[in-house]
């Protein structure tokens, strides 16, 4: 039987991080509420728990604490999904500005505390 070295043990927990992160984020698309914003931009809320964390820990997305944060991951082109994070310092009117002046087409998600 094959014994697996330390290198394929990363690179199975990094998929399941992937596929973790997929799942929450489909699953936000699916049950959270969705606000469409300027230029195709989409705003999907999600609770805070594991598929919160699952998005912010995944390497594909970018995480924005600020507006500053946030206008420059809209304007690279390599970012797609960005995370933005429940303590942020920003409104849902601030980002939709921040996307109606950017004219790029990017996928949010807003972590929200659920009471």
């Amino acid at each position: 039987m094959l014994n697996p070295g330390p290198e394929r043990h990363v690179m199975s927990t990094d998929l399941l991080d992937e596929v973790a992160s997929v799942a929450a984020q489909k699953k936000a698309m699916q049950e959270g509420g969705c606000k469409f914003l300027p230029h195709g931009c989409r705003l999907f809320s999600i609770p805070q728990g594991w598929e919160s964390n699952m998005i912010r820990r995944d390497k594909g997305v970018s995480t924005c604490e600020t507006m500053l944060e946030l206008e420059a991951a809209v304007q690279d082109a390599g970012v797609k999904v960005l995370f933005i994070p429940v303590d942020a310092l920003m409104t849902d009117e601030d980002i939709e500005k921040i996307c109606q002046r950017n004219g790029v087409t990017k996928t949010l998600f807003k972590e929200v505390n659920e009471a």
